[in-house]
């Protein structure tokens, strides 16, 4: 039995009576709590112990992982530098292989046209200029501008804004493919709207390559008839600024509906198109980004079977005071027959010939001609088709001859056909197809004013750039510095045309050799040659001579920032291979007046 003042207490087995009064017991009540409290407080800060553990274990992994990443970030950015140096260097080189040999063809080409020529002569070597430059735009804005777009290199090319005429501007894109659709059959044909102004301000070279890929693709297309390209007047945008509108129109095999819907998907799209393939093209994708680029739009409508028609609108700045035509007195209201089975072309030169105030018939066969003929005698001026079905231009010719013999008549011959020569006595004029406005202007004047001269044995007398002059007006001591002997030889030969006598060398080396013992007053230097290149060169020149050339590039390379390297080396100017007549006398005018002011 257990007092009141006794305790009965188990600890493990043993028992024990402990005799107790109450502040004994609250003070073990207390020390029991104390052990229960310690043991579990270190049983939670043992726990904590081991989360933060982990946690550190977690953030040390953590850390050694975003220092690996870090390092392949970097890696990887230095492998994009890399990789785009590489390409930048790629393209630079590809546009210094491909210029350099379009230097001779068109250096050439360029010496060519100031000799003395024949008309079919110069418009041969005119038509090789032609390509050529049209070859350099497929270079500078095509070829170059979609490896760089595909391989995310920025070239920041904007429009070269420059004054141009609009007729030119088609017939030189027609003069590139008269060949190719003379072996077709097919007439190339353009009419230009009344209101339309023809001397426009505008990127020229990109308006004719969207041409030449339109046309060059309706000449794939198009196994008879004709390509068409109309320009009309849409609207004054404001003042001095207009929005044309310009079709190009074939009488081809046309497209089917799912790829119309595919091409109008495209062309409408309001980012440039990096993709191409399918019905598309590359060329079309080509037109579509260069169309965007200037201001415009593009569309396209066909009906299968029965040609496609391609149409753009592009803003241009006109002049505010355009120059007007003059008509010949010598012209007006004398009467010309226009004989061509293309409804077309004949609208054409109806068109061209009443705005010279001329008066005009028309027959759309040899025997409607002659039937014409029969009642309008007295004709000042006969024009006829070479291919026309049944009666051909020749046999037609030889008819109308035996009755009218003194009645002028020239022939609209197909680029490359000479089947006219044969009978040299039939015509007094030949023109090939595709027309120039300014070529048939000049024909139908002089054939009307009857000068007895036979058109077809008549020197070209074209106005030449080059004059041996020009050093006497400008005098300047030049030296050339070129690796390439034909590039020596172009360049040599255009400046001895100006009259001037340049010393050549072939590297940096040389150039040095050369100023340390004779001065200079222009230095025409290219960029890439060995041994030492024109940059180091021009560094040496600037640091070691006092009296200072002017040091003018003269390279292949014209990638964006080539122009600005060869400034930081030193260089006063920049002319891009191949070299351009006209700007290269525009450069030799200008410093050789810029060092008669310092002086």
């Amino acid at each position: 039995m257990v007092t009141d003042h006794q305790l009965f207490i188990n600890i493990g087995n043993i028992s024990l009576i402990a005799f107790y009064s109450p502040g004994w017991f609250y003070l073990v009540i207390l020390f029991v709590a104390f052990v229960f409290g310690y043991f579990y407080h270190r049983s939670k800060i043992n726990k904590s112990l081991n989360q933060m553990a982990e946690l550190q274990s977690a953030l040390h992994q953590s850390a050694e992982l975003l220092t690996y990443a870090r390092r392949n970030e970097q890696i990887a950015r230095g492998d994009a530098r890399n990789a785009n140096t590489n390409k930048s260097l790629l393209l630079s080189q590809i546009s210094h292989d491909i210029r350099t040999p379009m230097t001779t063809l068109m250096g050439m080409a360029s010496l060519l046209t100031e000799t003395t020529l024949t008309s079919e002569q110069h418009e041969y070597a005119s038509a090789i200029l032609l390509s050529g430059e049209s070859l350099l735009g497929l270079i500078n804005d095509i070829l170059m501008k979609d490896i760089l777009e595909y391989s995310k290199v920025d070239t920041g090319k904007e429009l070269d804004v420059k004054e141009f005429n609009l007729r030119n501007s088609i017939e030189e894109v027609f003069d590139v493919f008269a060949v190719t659709a003379a072996h077709a059959g097919l007439d190339l044909v353009y009419r230009i709207g009344k209101t339309v102004p023809v001397q426009l301000v505008g990127d020229n070279q990109r308006f004719r390559q969207i041409l030449m890929n339109l046309v060059e693709n309706a000449i794939r297309f198009t196994q008879r008839g004709e390509i068409y390209i109309g320009v009309q007047f849409l609207e004054a945008v404001e003042d001095n600024h207009v929005k044309l509108m310009i079709e190009v129109k074939d009488s081809g095999i046309g497209i089917s509906e799912a790829k119309i819907r595919e091409l109008s998907r495209v062309l409408m799209q309001t980012a440039p198109v990096l993709k191409t393939g399918g019905a598309t093209g590359v060329g079309l994708i080509i037109c579509k980004n260069l169309v965007m680029l200037m201001g415009g739009t593009i569309a396209v409508d066909s009906v299968e079977n029965e040609g496609a028609a391609f149409h753009f609108t592009l803003p241009f700045r006109t002049n505010i005071q355009p120059l007007l035509p003059t008509i010949s007195n010598d012209i007006k209201r004398k009467k010309v027959l226009i004989i061509d089975d293309n409804a077309t072309v004949r609208d054409m030169l109806r068109n061209r010939f009443e705005a010279w105030l001329l008066t005009v018939s028309e027959a759309g066969s040899g025997k409607n001609a002659l039937e014409i003929l029969s009642d309008k005698p007295d004709l000042d001026l006969i024009i006829t088709d070479l291919q026309m079905p049944e009666m051909d231009g020749i046999t037609l010719t030889q008819s109308i001859k035996k009755l009218y013999p003194h009645t002028p008549i020239m022939l609209l011959n197909n680029t490359g056909d000479e089947g006219y020569k044969k009978h040299p006595e039939l015509f007094s004029s030949v023109i090939n197809k595709p027309i120039r406005r300014h070529i048939l202007k000049e024909q139908v004047i002089s054939l009307i004013r009857q000068t007895g001269e036979n058109a077809l044995t008549s020197d070209h007398s074209n106005k030449q750039k080059l004059s041996v002059d020009f050093a006497k007006q400008y005098p300047l001591k030049i030296l050339v510095a070129d690796d390439v002997v034909m590039n020596q030889k172009i360049v040599g030969k255009i400046l001895n045309k100006l009259g001037y006598e340049p010393k050549m060398t072939n590297n940096g080396k040389e150039v040095l050799e050369e100023v340390s013992n004779n001065y200079y007053d222009v230095i025409l230097m290219d960029v890439q040659m060995p041994e030492m290149d024109g940059l180091e060169a021009t560094k040496m020149i600037r640091v070691c001579l006092s009296n200072q050339p002017v040091i003018i590039a003269m390279t292949a390379n014209t990638l964006q920032g080539d122009r600005e390297e060869c400034l930081r080396a030193g260089m006063d100017d920049y002319i891009a291979k191949p070299v351009n007549l006209t700007e290269l006398v525009n450069l030799l005018e200008k410093w050789s007046l810029h060092s008669n002011t310092e002086v």
